[in-house]
């Protein structure tokens, strides 16, 4: 496995069964492998040779904390919701990845997922003012009309020439914020 992806065997099991694993939108190829991690502590990998998988759909075994096993410290305790990541052997990058359901760890749970995504972090929120359409794991960084300071209490109002929030200026064919037209080489 992948250096990130080394585990210790558990008497402690659960299976997680994954129907698709995609990097930015295409499936991994037979090289690439997913890990399952507790923290920053691998409890489970498997490489995603589908070929090599039962009906060509494969699972990874997670593995638990085990008292009498004092290298499974740190694994998975009883309600632990595991994190994933994805190992794209072909550029050497290991991807955060979002399971599309998340089950807490049992011993002995068998557990089945839709699908393994690699992340995309970034601002989430429809309504921020920074939203990304392109994210789908939140990063912390979405900003909102209130804490810029928006005039308008909105992203994109700025205070015009004529000291109006959200205006429109001077008009084109007027010589100043109050709509005068006459005489455009006094007043202006």
């Amino acid at each position: 496995p992948p250096a990130e992806f080394q585990w210790n065997q558990s008497t402690e099991q659960a299976s997680y069964v994954i129907y698709s694993v995609t990097i930015n939108g295409s499936e991994v190829d037979s090289l690439d492998w997913v890990g399952a991690f507790n923290g920053d502590i691998c409890v489970g990998s498997f490489q995603w040779n589908t070929s090599q998988c039962n009906n060509l759909t494969c699972s990874i075994v997670l593995m638990g904390y085990n008292i009498l096993l004092p290298e499974t410290e740190g694994y998975l305790n009883l309600g632990d919701f595991p994190t994933f990541k994805i190992y794209d052997s072909s550029s050497d990058i290991y991807y955060d990845a979002i399971p599309s359901q998340d089950f807490a760890f049992v011993s002995g749970g068998f557990y089945n997922i839709d699908s393994l995504i690699s992340a995309h972090y970034g601002c989430n929120d429809e309504s921020a003012c920074n939203y990304d359409p392109e994210a789908n794991a939140d990063d912390g960084s979405c900003e909102y009309a209130e804490e810029n300071f928006d005039c308008a209490g909105n992203c994109i109002a700025v205070i015009d020439e004529c000291a109006v929030c959200g205006g429109s200026g001077i008009l084109e064919g007027e010589c100043d914020c109050d709509g005068n037209v006459e005489d455009c080489n006094e007043i202006c």
